[in-house]
């Protein structure tokens, strides 16, 4: 057996043999930065490997909400957001989910917006709390953001609503757009989560990264890969405009945005 990372943003635990719990711990919102993102990689690189003899990972988060996406402090501080390694950094986290080699059950419980809506969606199963909220929000601070990832399980007409209007859509919303597969009780989500990983981890190792590879190809990785370097290039050219800069400033002035299309 490997042994585990020590991560300041993300704690791993073990709560039955075979099942790894990966869990979002950076309050008060679980606001991604750039060694959050890097640690969701360590994590999954972590469960995945073999000789840990893992068979399902539980995705979740500490706290009144999944997550809140990007950390709305990076966008101002140049040295981060526009250093161009920093689309490559975000990708990492979620290709760690989207390429698992076992199979990921997200656990959701309050807003999952942004990053972690990202997150919810390339995993194998979503259960969320009557509580759950989803949302593609990044335009609401001027970012070209998580459209791919929800056209990988959600119809284009949600896909477009959610990133055109930056609402949120319910649990319940989700569950009949086939994005969450159980909505339960606050207090129950995380009985419900364990349930099925078990319901996944009694079936063989072997078997199971051989299922997930097969699925991996039903959806075609490779063109959401795609759709998600696209997007990450619009948002480069995007996060230059002074419009990028007025609607991240106004977000955490608190007030309307005034935009000039430059």
């Amino acid at each position: 057996m490997t042994n585990m990372p020590e991560l300041e943003f993300i704690q791993i635990s073990i709560p039955e043999e075979a099942i790894v719990a990966i869990t979002l711990n950076r309050p008060p919102v679980n606001a991604f930065n750039p060694q959050m993102y890097h640690e969701v990689k360590l994590a999954f690189e972590y469960a995945n490997a073999p000789e840990n003899r893992y068979r399902c990972i539980i995705l979740n988060a500490k706290g009144k909400m999944f997550s809140a996406g990007n950390d709305i402090s990076i966008f101002s501080d140049d040295a981060v957001y526009q250093n161009p390694n920093y689309s490559s950094i975000v990708d990492e986290a979620g290709n760690a989910v989207l390429f698992s080699e076992i199979p990921v059950v997200c656990s959701v419980n309050g807003a999952c917006v942004g990053t972690g809506f990202c997150l919810a969606a390339v995993s194998d199963v979503v259960v969320a709390s009557e509580k759950g909220k989803f949302g593609i929000t990044e335009l609401n601070v001027g970012v070209i953001g998580g459209a791919p990832e929800a056209g990988y399980c959600l119809p284009p007409k949600v896909v477009r609503y959610m990133a055109l209007t930056g609402n949120l859509l319910t649990a319940e919303q989700m569950h009949q757009y086939n994005m969450v597969c159980k909505v339960v009780p606050e207090g129950r989500l995380a009985e419900e989560t364990l349930s099925v990983a078990r319901d996944i981890a009694k079936h063989d190792p072997l078997g199971l990264r051989c299922v997930r590879k097969v699925l991996l190809k039903i959806y075609d990785p490779n063109e959401l890969g795609e759709n998600v370097d696209y997007s990450s290039g619009l948002n480069r050219e995007h996060k230059k405009t002074e419009d990028f800069k007025e609607a991240g400033c106004a977000f955490r002035e608190k007030r309307r945005p005034v935009f000039w299309g430059r």
